[in-house]
């Protein structure tokens, strides 16, 4: 599901940026929209398995596991994109990164509420 999200969301977003003519903002920036998403995958990916493995050991604790992971993911995102902050007049690539890092941590958080919801099912099936 990871790698379907990745992929439609990618190919949206980079469709919509060609339909701006925004190549040069690209280039002169240093960063790339397929950096961005690859982050936001690597991120998405370490947060599932964190996820499944804390769901596994200690559901308990599930909830502030999941709150570590996304204060990580955060400033693991700001130490991305901390040098591209404030280059363009237009914020382009604050933009591009908030849409990128929301559209990860939407599947995260749908992650995280599937585990805590399987474990009620589990309880329910007994």
């Amino acid at each position: 599901m990871l790698l379907l999200l990745s992929v439609v969301a990618y190919l949206a977003h980079y469709l919509v940026l060609g339909s701006m003519d925004v190549e040069s903002y690209w280039e002169r920036s240093g960063y790339s929209l397929l950096g961005m998403y690859a982050l936001g995958v690597g991120g998405s990916l370490c947060a599932l398995v964190l996820i499944i493995l804390t769901n596994w050991s200690m559901p308990t604790k599930l909830g502030f596991v999941f709150l570590g992971i996304m204060t990580i993911k955060a400033i693991g995102g700001y130490v991305y994109v901390r040098k591209g902050l404030g280059f363009f007049e237009n914020d382009f690539i604050e933009y591009n990164f908030l849409v990128v890092f929301f559209i990860f941590l939407f599947f995260d958080v749908f992650v995280a509420f599937q585990a805590l919801n399987q474990e009620d099912k589990a309880v329910e099936k007994k």
